[in-house]
Formats: structure tokens, C-alpha cells, sequence
């Protein structure tokens, strides 16, 4: 019928009219007026009270206008190709809408409630703007190693500073524990901190699990190292500039004094215990204790952290998932307080930090347009939201990959990484035979210029040889030109007298002519 509707003209509208028994003022309006199929998806609400059909009936309005309604409704696709879904759609402050509905009168609420049932779940139109999914979503490793780095350049200094805020831990004695609602109410519990810790490492448990099997965990990575390192990196601040009192008699706390020394020497002390707190996680289970580090919690932003990260990125429909998580961290949390190792506004405060900072990430990572519409102010404030969510422009799916498709991509990246060091090498071995061939040619060059040198020089020198001898020829004629009596002689043409010379010479006097004479 979709398609159908598109094709009806007007004959087969008033067919519909006469089988639907309409007032027949009606029949002869859309006669009139030649209302056909398209025509009929077209209808918004002040068509059904405007010229010509102001003069209706009650009665006659009320059941054209479901007659039309049901009709758009049937045939959700056909008004998608006619491009009558607009922006208006999502626009509530809109007057008019494209089914028709005066939005003037009714809240936001009852607007999307009318949407929803006029129109149902259609996946083909309505979802491309209740659901927004990212179409590009590159895993971008390098940008998940540099988040990793940030992440534990923020856990080292928070240890460092961990390490000078136990130094600065008030006497006890001179500062006892401040009031408290929770901590006045609730009796200490030794084992609670150590029962938050094991929650704590159950949730971590749960989301590398989802992590391994997420189609897309590069990206939510590098969205987990950014978070959790923007936090612990405000928690810095925190403890640093307001040192609290110990929150409960039963901790041991107590300034550290070091021995009479150099400070570079109380430094290197204090780098090696900030090196146990960081290779400890800063876990009372691995032997971490410290104090001081009260503002605000740490184990309440891990817990929470882990939390929304698992039911964010885990299907909607595993919702005893989610309850169990929410269970966990709020348990967590409770353990924290009864074990009496934070006052109840450490832990407040880290919840509501931790949990804003999550939305506020993901609503402007979600909504690309938001961001780049105040791009400037995006990067001053939210830096890192910039530079990690450059390359996502949407909502990033829930889609999960298998065991043996987890292997696939392994063996094929195993096998591209090979195929990219045999071709480095082979590159690397091509360019060394490259460079000895370039020296070879050079080397080739050189001797053949060498050798047009030595040509050249040669040449110059037979010249040079050649100009003497004509030299040296003409000298030796005009001295046998001076001996000669004869003065016609001196007059000859120096071609005969070559000539004559060289018939002498080569037929000398015998002795016998000489004695002779």
C-alpha cells in the first residue's frame, strides 16, 4: 500500500471517500479541488480548517482528519520519499509539524508522545534522528597509546603528590576527626575497605570482558585513559590545597620525618615511595596505606568510572548487567564509608565529578554538531575531547565480535605486519643496493672524467708539440736557405727545396766522388 498511494489519482481518492461513507460535502471538495494520493500524505492540521474546508461539520472534520491520519500512518515509507520528514520533526517550539499537529497548545512531552504513536519505531525515517550513529569510526591506535601515556603520567603525579600530602597530614591529636552525618552513625567495620577493593576489581573484571568482545575498543579505551586521567588529575588539586583532618581514631597517620640529608636525597625517598603507591594502584590489598589523600575519594572514582562505562557500552537489554553494576559501585561506596577511610563529602564529590564529567564527554562526543558549531570553545575547555573525538562523528554502536572473529582480525593483523617488515626490509635492501649502484655510477663518472681530462690534456700537448715542430721545421729551412751561395736558390719555392733537400739526404756522396774531388 506504500507504494500505491503515490499513484492514486483523484478518482481513486473519492473511491476511498464513497467506501469510507464521508459526507458527501467532503467527496465534493476533493473532487473540486483534484486531491489525489500525494495530496493526501500532504494534509497538515490547518488544511483540515482552512478554504474549502472551513465550512465542515464537526463530526465531517473529526473523521476526515482520521481517515488522513491513518492513512500517513500506513504509509510512513511513501511520505519518506516524498522527503516530507523534515528538521520540524524534532523541532518542539515548531507551530505546525509534518503530520499536522499544532504544536502551539502542547509540551514537549505529549509532542513526542503523538510522534510515537502516529508513527511507531520506523527504522527507515525516524530513527536516522532519535539515533545518530557515528559513520566513520576509525580505531586510530596511536591516539589510544598517546591516551595511555596521559593516563599514567596523571597516576604518577598523583602518587608524587599522594606522597606530599602524607607529609602534611594534620596531628591527630591536635586535629581530631571533623563531624560527620554517616561516619557519627555508622560503626567502623575493619574489612569493608578491603571488600570495597574486591568490588572494585569485580567491576574492572566485568568491563575488560566487555572491552575484549566490543567491536569498537580502541575508541572507548582511549574515552575510559581520558577520563580517568582528567579526574585523578583534578584530585590533584584537590588534595593539594586543603589538607584534612583523619577521619577516623583507628588509622595510624603521622607526618613522615626523614633523617638529617640533602634534599635530593629526601626526593629520591619520597620518588620511591610514590613508585609503591603507583605500582600498587594505590590498593590497601597491595600494601598501599596512605593519608591525607582524602579530597576526594579515588576508590569512589574507580568504582563509579567502571560503572558507567560498562552499562554505556553494554546492550540496553542486559539490564540485570547494568542493576549489578549500579549494585557494585553503590555498595562500594558504602564499604568506603563503613570502613571510615573518607568523610561522606569525599565520596559525594567524587561521584558527582566523575559522573558529570562522563555525560558532559559523551553528550558532545555523541553530538558532533554541537562541538564544531563552538569548536573554539570546545578546545579551550575540553582539550582532550577535541584532539580523541576528532574522528567520530556520532553515537558509537554496542556491536560486539566473537571469539573467532576476535582471531581472524589477530592472524590477519599478525600477517599485514609481517608483510610490512619483509617489504621494509626488502625496501631497506633495495636501497642499499641503490646506494652502492649510485656509488658505483658516481665512482664511474669520476674515472670518465678523469679520463676526458687526461684526453683533453693530451690533445693540448700534441698541439703544443705540433706548433713546435712547425716551428723548429721553418727554423732549420731558413738556415739552409742562408747557406746556400746561389741567390736564385734563396728565391725558390721552399716546396722544391724540401724536396731537393730531402733527394740529397736520402742519396748522400759516395767516399769515391769525394777523394775524387
Amino acid at each position: 500500500m506504500d507504494a500505491d498511494i503515490i499513484k492514486w489519482s483523484n478518482k481513486e481518492v473519492i473511491e476511498l471517500l464513497h467506501k469510507e461513507k464521508l459526507s458527501s460535502v467532503i467527496v465534493d471538495i476533493c473532487k473540486s479541488q483534484d486531491i489525489d494520493g500525494r495530496c493526501l500524505l500532504c494534509f497538515v492540521d490547518r488544511d483540515f480548517y482552512d478554504y474549502p474546508f472551513d465550512e465542515l461539520k464537526l463530526g465531517d472534520r473529526k473523521r476526515f482528519i482520521l481517515l488522513v491520519k491513518k492513512l500517513q500512518k500506513n504509509n510512513r515509507n511513501a511520505m519518506c520519499e516524498l522527503g516530507l520528514y523534515d528538521d520540524s520533526l524534532l523541532n518542539p517550539a515548531t507551530n505546525i509539524n509534518f503530520v499536522g499537529t499544532n504544536l502551539s497548545h502542547l509540551s514537549y512531552n505529549l509532542h513526542s508522545q503523538l510522534q510515537n504513536e502516529l508513527y511507531g519505531r520506523t527504522p527507515d525515517c525516524v530513527s536516522n534522528y532519535t539515533d545518530i550513529k557515528a559513520s566513520k569510526l576509525k580505531p586510530e591506535i596511536w591516539k589510544t597509546a598517546i591516551a595511555l601515556g596521559y593516563v599514567f603520567l596523571v597516576t604518577w603525579v598523583t602518587a608524587v603528590v599522594m606522597v606530599i600530602v602524607h607529609d602534611k597530614v594534620p596531628d591527630m591529636k591536635k586535629y581530631p576527626p571533623l563531624p560527620d552525618l554517616f561516619l557519627d552513625n555508622v560503626p567502623h567495620i575493619p574489612w569493608a575497605f578491603d571488600m570495597c577493593e574486591i568490588t572494585g576489581s569485580l567491576l574492572m573484571a566485568i568491563w575488560l570482558t566487555v572491552l575484549f568482545f566490543h567491536k569498537h575498543r580502541f575508541i572507548i579505551l582511549r574515552r575510559f585513559f581520558a577520563l580517568a586521567g582528567t579526574v585523578f588529575l583534578l584530585r590533584c588539586f584537590t588534595m593539594l590545597i586543603t589538607s584534612l583532618s583523619v577521619p577516623g581514631s583507628h588509622l595510624k597517620c603521622e607526618p613522615r620525618f626523614y633523617p638529617p640529608a640533602d634534599d635530593l636525597t629526601v626526593w629520591g625517598r619520597r620518588l620511591r615511595q610514590a613508585y609503591d603507591i603507583w605500582s600498587g594502584a594505590g590498593m590497601s590489598v597491595r600494601g598501599v596505606r596512605t593519608c591525607g589523600d582524602y579530597m576526594f575519594s579515588g576508590h569512589t572514582v574507580a568504582l563509579t568510572l567502571l560503572n558507567f562505562f560498562i552499562t554505556e557500552y553494554t546492550s540496553r537489554s542486559l539490564y540485570l548487567l547494568h542493576i549489578l553494576t549500579w549494585v557494585m559501585n553503590m555498595f562500594g561506596i558504602f564499604f568506603i564509608l563503613a570502613a571510615h577511610e573518607h568523610y561522606s563529602i569525599d565520596v559525594f564529590i567524587a561521584f558527582y565529578i566523575t559522573s558529570r564529567l562522563f555525560l558532559y564527554y559523551h553528550t558532545l562526543s555523541n553530538n558532533q554538531a554541537l562541538m564544531q558549531s563552538d569548536s573554539s570553545r570546545t578546545r579551550i575547555w575540553f582539550p582532550l575531547l577535541s584532539f580523541f573525538e576528532s574522528e567520530v562523528d556520532g553515537i558509537v554502536p554496542n556491536e560486539y565480535e566473537g571469539p573467532m572473529t576476535i582471531l581472524n582480525n589477530l592472524r590477519q593483523w599478525f600477517i599485514q605486519l609481517v608483510t610490512d617488515v619483509k617489504t621494509s626490509s626488502m625496501a631497506k635492501i633495495a636501497g642499499s643496493k641503490l646506494q652502492e649502484g649510485a656509488a658505483m655510477g658516481e665512482y664511474s663518472v669520476v674515472k670518465l672524467v678523469d679520463g676526458i681530462k687526461r684526453n683533453l690534456s693530451l690533445v693540448e700537448e700534441f698541439k703544443n708539440s705540433r706548433q713546435r715542430l712547425v716551428t723548429l721545421d721553418k727554423n732549420v729551412q731558413a738556415c739552409l736557405l742562408d747557406e746556400l751561395p746561389d741567390t736564385e736558390a734563396r728565391h725558390r719555392n721552399i716546396g722544391d727545396l724540401s724536396e731537393t733537400l730531402r733527394r740529397d739526404f736520402s742519396n748522400p756522396p759516395s767516399p769515391v766522388m769525394k777523394k775524387t774531388k
